[in-house]
């Protein structure tokens, strides 16, 4: 009756560290020029629509996917 569904880690910032990180990685002056866009849909990412940041580069940088429904799907396909 009942489908087993995948288990996911969850590792979450608040939105009160995003500078913070941004700033560590050397993405905040992009991310506040609008530079830095979702890796799915090319939209330009800003405070309102930040849906996943994932490290990369050996957590070097940030990958972004916004906030739309395709766009968090797109994540789970490109990382299963």
């Amino acid at each position: 009756m009942f489908t087993k569904k995948n288990k996911i880690e969850v590792n979450a910032i608040l939105d009160t560290q995003i500078e913070e990180v941004l700033k560590k990685t050397s993405q905040y002056e992009d991310f506040i020029e609008g530079k830095l866009t979702c890796s799915s849909c090319g939209s330009i990412m800003n405070n309102q629509n930040i849906g996943i940041m994932l490290p990369v580069e050996s957590g070097t940088k940030i990958k972004f996917y916004c906030d739309r429904m395709d766009c968090v799907e797109q994540y789970k396909l490109d990382h299963e």
